[in-house]
């Protein structure tokens, strides 16, 4: 009898261990689950960060599914579930996990490290934008529930690298229709070489000296030997690309060598399109021309406005241009174009830079040359961003693709100045409005042909042929041209601080020592 009691009370003993033993490792897969989730939603919350309210909008409260799953589920998810869905599914298969079911709620913090329950109430998303949320997940596995805790800090990043005022498969920069009539190559190169000097085709922020800043990425082989900067660069300073102007500039770090073919990731264009939606700054498709001098005006933006990202989906039929007008100077936190080509135009009179905003726009401009599916290919070479007509873009180009091209026309020559700073002061001088009323008929090439090389301005009616007049040498011309370029300056500025102020989510997690489990025991 005694026996008997003592092996009843033995297996009663042994039987609660084994039941309790049980209830302990279904705890624990319960547990688990939640980490997994809690894990699993810090590094999402990083590429969709809640920085608006979101709709619908579940209450932050443990009572409340706010969103989740069954293990295994087929049911159609929501948007938040289906991120989690597939990773945690694929990695909860065992028999014991069989109907376990998981929720996660979002809470904005309050200032504080530590939870409390009163962050249930709290708004569902990052309402006072410090970049920071508690996550609470809980599981139910077997009937055994737990819950975790976790604050979610998440890093806001420039979206490109601010040191870079122009990306692009390769670049070309036109001096405009007189440049073509040059036949003297001692003009040539002392216009070119001078303009480059003096206004680079990128301007460096002058509170961050190149290589900070100014800095032109090209994809394009640039450094691997001095002539490849011909295929890269076309027009003024390709021609210099055996003079020791582009040595000059390379030495200068104004030149690298781009080492990817996008400028960004895919996930921070897909927040830079979120971030149009949300701006109202979005534009699904704009109706476009063939060819630049054509183009119509890109409709539909929205007004200038620095806090606006806009994003053009598609530009005709996605490979096609429109224009912008900026000679009344426009600002947005962002430009970007998906499909197709945009052209950035001025009123064509140069304007001082430091002294008006005129023939400006402030943004960052990026073409996604999406209508080339391989941005491998450096053939064929396609301009996806043109800036012409005086107009100057203060932030930062870039151009995805090695056959993407950014093409900078300078404003059109004045030939009256021309003249006058050719001609005066002088004995010439007095032929000098002669010499303007005929500059009309054969067009600036045609002046600045004659000028330079001694030909005649042939025109019928008043029969004044430039070689009469003495010549005029190669300095008098290129520093004429030179003048009136210089004046015009740098046709992309660098701006640090624009650059920067265009930001993506990146890199989120738990932050240390934030972590609780709301019911151990």
């Amino acid at each position: 009898m005694v026996m008997l009691a003592l092996g009843l009370a033995l297996l009663a003993i042994v039987d609660t261990q084994a039941n309790e033993s049980s209830a302990e490792v279904t705890r624990d897969r319960a547990f688990n689950l939640a980490e997994s989730v809690l894990t699993s939603e810090a590094f999402i919350l990083g590429r969709n960060w809640p920085d608006a309210a979101p709709s619908p909008n579940p209450a932050c409260s443990a009572s409340s599914g706010g969103f989740g799953d069954t293990i295994g589920s087929s049911a159609t998810p929501s948007p938040t579930t289906a991120r989690l869905r597939p990773n945690l599914n694929a990695g909860y298969t065992d028999a014991a996990y069989a109907g376990a079911t998981w929720q996660v709620n979002l809470c904005d913090d309050d200032g504080t490290r530590v939870w409390n329950d009163t962050l249930l109430n709290n708004a569902t998303w990052d309402a006072n934008h410090n970049n920071k949320l508690w996550v609470r997940t809980q599981s139910t596995v077997a009937g055994k529930t737990r819950a975790l805790v976790g604050l979610v800090t998440v890093r806001h990043v420039p979206a490109l690298n601010a040191k870079y005022g122009l990306v692009s498969g390769s670049i070309a920069e036109h001096l405009g229709p007189a440049t073509s009539a040059i036949t003297n190559t001692a003009v040539l190169s002392a216009l070119k070489t001078g303009l480059i000097n003096t206004n680079p085709p990128v301007r460096e922020d002058a509170a961050h000296p190149v290589p900070a800043s100014g800095v032109t990425g090209l994809r394009c082989g640039l450094l691997d030997n001095v002539d490849e900067v011909k295929p890269c660069i076309t027009g003024a300073i390709g021609a210099l690309s055996a003079v020791p102007a582009v040595n000059a500039l390379i030495t200068q770090n104004r030149f690298e060598q781009f080492p990817t073919t996008e400028s960004t990731s895919r996930h921070a264009i897909g927040q830079m399109r979120t971030q149009a939606l949300r701006t109202g700054g979005y534009v699904a498709a704009v109706a476009g021309g063939a060819s630049a001098a054509g183009a119509p005006a890109c409709a539909g933006l929205p007004a200038s406005d620095p806090t606006t990202v806009v994003f053009i989906e598609k530009i005709g039929t996605g490979d096609e241009y429109c224009s912008i007008d900026v000679s009344t100077s426009k600002t947005y936190k962002a430009l970007v174009i998906g499909s197709g080509r945009v052209v950035i135009r001025g009123s064509n009179t140069i304007t001082a830079y430091s002294t008006t905003t005129s023939n400006r726009l402030t943004a960052v401009v990026y073409a996604l040359n999406q209508q080339t599916p391989d941005h491998t290919t450096t053939t064929p070479v396609r301009e996806v961003v043109r800036i012409e007509k005086a107009a100057r873009i203060t932030g930062a180009v870039h151009a995805d693709g090695k056959n993407a091209s950014v093409n900078i026309v300078a404003p059109d020559f004045k030939t009256d100045a021309l003249v006058d700073q050719v001609l005066c002061p002088g004995i010439s001088c007095l032929l000098a409005p002669e010499v303007k009323l005929l500059s009309g008929t054969p067009g600036v090439s045609g002046l600045v042909d004659a000028l330079v090389n001694g030909r005649c301005l042939a025109v019928s009616l008043l029969g004044i042929c430039a070689s009469l007049l003495p010549p005029q040498g190669d300095t008098a011309v290129s520093n004429a041209i030179a003048s009136q370029l210089s004046s015009y300056g740098s046709a992309i500025h660098s701006d640090v601080a624009t650059v920067n102020a265009l930001k993506v989510y990146g890199a989120s997690g738990v932050t240390p020592g934030t972590s609780r489990d709301l019911n151990a025991r």
